[in-house]
This record gives structure tokens, C-alpha cells and sequence, in this order.
């Protein structure tokens, strides 16, 4: 079950990769939009999917299929990311404001039905596997395959580009690839979790889904955990969602190097990505899932700072830049959803209720609203320095802010993330703690020995 659950990761990091790295590109240097137009359709896509990564999180809590409360949202998206992806990075030729509107709710269709898929699936996760350890471990396998997806979402459109002497096939090729990745990946993993899986005979009917989600959300982010977690989210989503979006850019107009060179770089990255995943695991497993993020994002920080003072326009200063900055990704993506997960088990405790939907839809909601304010953010200020996409050579102007934005203020981000998990209260050891505190209060039974590890997590005296 948990390596078909991983499975399902092959579509997430294929489509994620992909539509963070190029669908701006795509939109500018295909479709002909400026870059502050790219930025607008993609950030109000990712706005649409905050309202709807909201209802999916509340409505998987509640679905009392037979399927379980997860798989039926997660085969439903599978099914549509297909025809999604092969319309949406498709070239057509119609009036300006038709296009706009084309890719526009095209790009919001990408976002819903990839939200249909990932907050039900990462919620899934919660309820296979319930042990601090176990929940390290299921992320590393899961992050195994996530990373053969990012090799398709992250090399193969560069290799592809440079395969068709006609653009708009190529990309019409790999919005193919990635709906396959998407539909394989995520059937495969409905299909091979179906077993002993959390089936809700009875949902509580509620008369107002909106103040329900509000309400919901106003309780978790009241635990002190989910506070300090969200900040930690924040820190990392501004500098990745920069990184992702800038990385073209600055690769092509401040080191000159072209797609060749590019997909060498993403080799690369990815290859670091399969070579950090173990690192990651043993160190979390040592020590502790934040503190494993504390030491690399801080790590990462400092050399970025570093890089950008003395070694921004050097093609090595560059390919360690984002060989450190893979290592914050690999740990992010392979960490991040299992330290969430454990929030499940404080709500339980402080609120009696296991919301693993609305937990993991509030994660997801929080990274695309901060992604579409930052891709607006970049394609405005891009748009303000000067950038033309007709210019082979960018003006000073250009290349001045894509060193700000791509290396200087995503690593003041990491150091904000890493400030945060250096006072994070959940470790192996306070964990434990809780988890048998819950189950000694299910029984009717004293747990007074765990009272101060449990104090330690939720920052108040615990009744």
C-alpha cells in the first residue's frame, strides 16, 4: 500500500515542476503574452484554487463514499488532468482578449483538478500511517517517485524544446507527457490504497460551508504548532515560488546559456534531489524533522547570501546556488506534509477532532495564494525593469532585479523559515508523548507523566 501510495507522487511532481517552471514561459515565449499578462492569468488561476482547495479539504473530511473519505476526489482529478494539460499548453490563434480568456480558464482548470487530487491525497497520508517515524518514512518513498516526476516536469520540456524545431508542438508534447504522469500516477495509487482504508459511515451535516471552513481554520491555526508551521510554509513558498520563476530567466539573460545548458543545470538539480532524499531521512530520523529543515534552510541561506554578494554572475557561483537550494527542496517536499501531519494528533487532543483534510487544505490553500502573489509580484516588477522578451540581451536594469529576485530575497525567506523551526515543539520524543496521552484519555486513564511534553506543544496549560 505505501509504494502505490507513493506512486501517486509521479503526477504531483511532474505537473507541480512543470506548471511552476514553465508555464509562465510558456505564455510569454509561445502564446506572445507579456510577462506581467503571464503572471495575471497564472495568479488568478492559483486564487480560484485557493477556493477550491478550501471545499475539497472540508468535503473529503466529510464524504462517506465506500471508496473512503480521499480516493473518489483523487480519481476524479485524475481523470480530468489529461484533456487539462493537452488544451492547456496548446498555441491558438484567436483575438487577444479570446486567448486570454483560453489559457485563463484552462489554467484554472490545471489548478482545480490538481487540487482535487493533491490536498485528498497528502490527507491520505495522514490516515495510512499514524507514527513519527513511519510518517518520515512514507514521505522519503513517496519523495522517491516525486522525483522521477520532477525529472518530467523539470528536464524533459528543455530536451523536448530542443528536440522540435516547432515550438508549439513541443509544448503541445509535453501537455501530453504530464496529463499521462498525472493520470497513471494517480489511478495507480487510487487503485493500490483501496485496502483497510478509513471508510466514514456518518458526516455531520453543516448549513453554511463557508463559515464551517472559517471556523475550522480559525481553531487550527490557533495551536501553537500550526502557527509556527505556517510561518515555516510562508518562508519557503516565497523563496521557491521566486526560485521556480526566475530560474529560466536568469539562466538565458544573466549567464547567457540556452536550453542545452539549462536542462544540464536541471540534470543536475534532480540528480541532487536523489542523492539529498536518504541524507534527509537519516537526519530526521537522528535528530528531528524540523530541525533537519532548521540546519538546511539556514545552511542554504547563508551560502546564498554569500553567492549573490561575490558570485552572482559566475556560472559556478550559479550551479552551487542551485545545488544548495535542491537540498532545501528535496527536504521541503519530502518533510514538510509528515510535520503537518503530526498537527492532525494536537487537534485531537486540544479540539477532539481529526481534520486531515482541512489541515492539508489549509497547507495548500496558504502555498497557492502566497505562489500567485509572488508570480504577480515578479511579472509587475520584471515587466518595471525593462524586460522585453524580443531582446536576446536584456538591459542592466533586468539582470540587476533577477539577482534580487532569484537569489538575494528568497534566501532572506529561508532565513525566516529557519528562525521559525528552531523553536518548533514537535520531535520524536513530545510526540510520543501525545500519542500516548491520547490514547490513555480515550481509555479513561491518568497521563499526568506526559502533561509537560504536551504543554511544550501547545504553549498553554493543558487540561
Amino acid at each position: 500500500m505505501i509504494t502505490g501510495y507513493g506512486l501517486g507522487a509521479l503526477g504531483q511532481g511532474a505537473s507541480y515542476y512543470f506548471i511552476s517552471s514553465y508555464f509562465v514561459v510558456f505564455l510569454t515565449n509561445c502564446v506572445g503574452f507579456s510577462s506581467s499578462t503571464a503572471g495575471t492569468i497564472s495568479s488568478l488561476a492559483m486564487v480560484v484554487e485557493v477556493i477550491a482547495g478550501m471545499v475539497v479539504g472540508n468535503f473529503s473530511d466529510r464524504c462517506t463514499s465506500k471508496m473512503g473519505r480521499r480516493r473518489p476526489f483523487m480519481m476524479a482529478a485524475a481523470l480530468a488532468m489529461m484533456p487539462v494539460c493537452v488544451l492547456l499548453f496548446r498555441y491558438i490563434q484567436m483575438p487577444a482578449g479570446l486567448r486570454i480568456a483560453y489559457y485563463l480558464i484552462l489554467a484554472v482548470a490545471f489548478r482545480i483538478a490538481f487540487s482535487t487530487n493533491e490536498i485528498p491525497y497528502n490527507a491520505l497520508g495522514a490516515e495510512i500511517v499514524t507514527g513519527y517515524e513511519s510518517r518520515i518514512r512514507l514521505r522519503s518513498i513517496t519523495r522517491a517517485f516525486s522525483i522521477a516526476g520532477n525529472a518530467i516536469g523539470y528536464i524533459m520540456p528543455l530536451m523536448v524544446l530542443d528536440m522540435f524545431t516547432d515550438q508549439r508542438m513541443a509544448w503541445q508534447v509535453m501537455g501530453l507527457i504530464i496529463g499521462a504522469c498525472c493520470l497513471i500516477g494517480w489511478m495507480t495509487c487510487v487503485a493500490a490504497t483501496g485496502k483497510n482504508i478509513y471508510v466514514l459511515e456518518k458526516a455531520e451535516k453543516k448549513e453554511n460551508l463557508v463559515k464551517e471552513i472559517l471556523i475550522s481554520y480559525r481553531q487550527l491555526l490557533a495551536l501553537r504548532p500550526m502557527k509556527l508551521a505556517v510561518v515555516y510554509k510562508i518562508a519557503f513558498t516565497c523563496a521557491f515560488s521566486l526560485y521556480s520563476v526566475g530560474t529560466i530567466y536568469f539562466l538565458q539573460y544573466n549567464l547567457g546559456l540556452d536550453n542545452r545548458y539549462t536542462s544540464y543545470i536541471y540534470i543536475f538539480t534532480v540528480a541532487i534531489f536523489a542523492l539529498a532524499t536518504p541524507l534527509t531521512d537519516k537526519m530526521a530520523m537522528a535528530k528531528s524533522k524540523a530541525w533537519q529543515q532548521m540546519v538546511v534552510m539556514a545552511s542554504c541561506a547563508v551560502a546564498g547570501i554569500a553567492i549573490y554578494l561575490f558570485a552572482s554572475d559566475s556560472v559556478m557561483g550559479c550551479a552551487v546556488y542551485i545545488g544548495i537550494f535542491a537540498m532545501v527542496q528535496t527536504g521541503f517536499w519530502q518533510l514538510s506534509s509528515s510535520i503537518f501531519y503530526d498537527i492532525v494528533e494536537v487537534d485531537e487532543y486540544v479540539n477532539h477532532k481529526r481534520r486531515e483534510g482541512d489541515i492539508m487544505s489549509a497547507v495548500s490553500v496558504l502555498g497557492t495564494l502566497i505562489t500567485a502573489i509572488m508570480v504577480q509580484a515578479f511579472g509587475i516588477f520584471f515587466d518595471l525593469a525593462g524586460f522585453d522578451p524580443d531582446l536576446q540581451v536584456q538591459p542592466e536594469s533586468v539582470t540587476g532585479f533577477l539577482n534580487i529576485a532569484y537569489i538575494l530575497f528568497p534566501c532572506i525567506c529561508l532565513l525566516v523559515g529557519a528562525a521559525v523551526l528552531k523553536i518548533f515543539p514537535i520531535n520524536k520524543e513530545t510526540f510520543a508523548s501525545l500519542q500516548t496521552a491520547l490514547s490513555l484519555r480515550k481509555k479513561g486513564e491518568r497521563y499526568d507523566q506526559y502533561m509537560a511534553d504536551i504543554e511544550r506543544i501547545i504553549g498553554t496549560k493543558a487540561g
